[in-house]
């Protein structure tokens, strides 16, 4: 198939790893892919070193409109059979693109949005995909045809990493404890994702000191984009709670396998999430994970079995890391348990034949 996807985001979170990811699995299953995306930035280096190909596209401000015009070229010049979408924007564009060019439009959806492009557009050659069975209920409550929506979850190809490499590391904890600071008996509290209040860092520092009474030896190590006015905002709070010591910002990061050797438990504490690609990397990486009870979440981490389910709090998500951190037997079957899990149910290349199986059948309604 020649597959046209775009995205109207560059920065690095889950829904632009899962698209260079899905872009690289495709084209390894014989696809041709060429991808629609804005210039710069994050993704468009990592679609690069994967030699993909990208057409720099401006989405935003006056071009925006034109943006519909190039997309419906680059159809027509590509031969492409289907455009698949990523975010609000690309999803706007993609669909009349495809109304224009006569092919069929799949868009994913990565996050909970009230956007009419997700209500009103699903009809004729536009299906949707849901990356978890949260989010697929949820576009049919608000009254997209159960027809035209379609689960496929997220991936990783951190399954990849070689059994012998996924226990808790010396070596690792050794490395990453030079390079933030961290004294050579610290236990690491990960967070991976854009750092702000939707995703639940803040939480973590307030739950900080009382895991600090069961644990003391704790350091809480982020790792993602955070705004500087967000990043001050938490030194702040820590320091109030005197715990500001115990932070480390690690900012966006290529080498997240190095990271997650070196931590004990993996923490997600969102209002919501759709199908986190934290979670399922953690997993991979024979991490458990301590997460709430949000959105797609529950779908993905098995209470009691690969890590811990928690209400929104900061005594029940510090009552949780404490479990885990105080029993390292505990860590390591669930870190088995969750490898488990993700090579059962999130490999790329699943996600990836999954995507191609629905292709195949919007090709074959169109």
């Amino acid at each position: 198939m020649n597959i046209l996807q775009v995205i109207s985001s560059t920065r690095a979170s889950g829904a632009e790893r899962h698209f260079v990811l899905l872009a690289r699995n495709l084209r390894d299953l014989g696809h041709r892919v060429i991808v629609a995306c804005p210039p710069g930035g994050w993704l468009s280096c990592q679609l690069d070193q994967a030699a993909i190909r990208v057409v720099p596209l401006c989405m935003r401000g006056p071009a925006a409109p034109l943006a519909v015009l190039t997309l419906r070229s680059i159809v027509r010049q590509e031969c492409c059979e289907l455009v698949h979408t990523h975010l609000t924007r690309a999803t706007y564009l993609g669909y009349f693109a495809g109304i224009a060019s006569r092919i069929p439009v799949v868009s994913t959806v990565h996050i909970w949005s009230r956007d009419l492009a997700y209500r009103r557009l699903p009809g004729g050659n536009h299906w949707l995909v849901a990356v978890s069975d949260y989010m697929r209920q949820s576009l049919i409550s608000r009254g997209v045809a159960p027809a035209r929506v379609v689960t496929v979850y997220n991936g990783t190809d951190l399954l990849a990493v070689g059994a012998e490499s996924i226990g808790e590391s010396p070596e690792a904890n050794l490395s990453v404890s030079a390079e933030f600071g961290l004294p050579a008996d610290a236990i690491v509290v990960g967070s991976i994702g854009h750092v702000d209040e939707f995703k639940g860092q803040p939480l973590l520092v307030e739950a900080a000191p009382l895991v600090l009474r069961n644990c003391p030896n704790t350091y809480l190590l982020f790792v993602g984009y955070v705004d500087p006015r967000i990043q001050q905002a938490l030194w702040k709070r820590a320091a109030d709670l005197g715990v500001a010591d115990r932070l480390r910002f690690a900012g966006v990061r290529n080498d997240i396998p190095r990271l997650l050797k070196s931590m004990a438990v993996v923490a997600l504490p969102s209002r919501t999430e759709a199908c986190s690609m934290s979670i399922i990397e953690a997993m991979a990486m024979g991490r458990p994970v301590v997460a709430t009870r949000a959105g797609g979440n529950p779908e993905l981490v098995e209470h009691g079995v690969t890590g811990l389910l928690t209400n929104r709090t900061p005594q029940s998500l510090a009552e949780a890391l404490s479990v885990i951190l105080t029993n390292s037997s505990l860590r390591a079957r669930m870190g088995a348990a969750g490898r488990q899990r993700a090579a059962a149910l999130f490999s790329a290349s699943a996600m990836a034949e999954n995507m191609v199986s629905l292709y195949s059948r919007v090709l074959g309604h169109a």
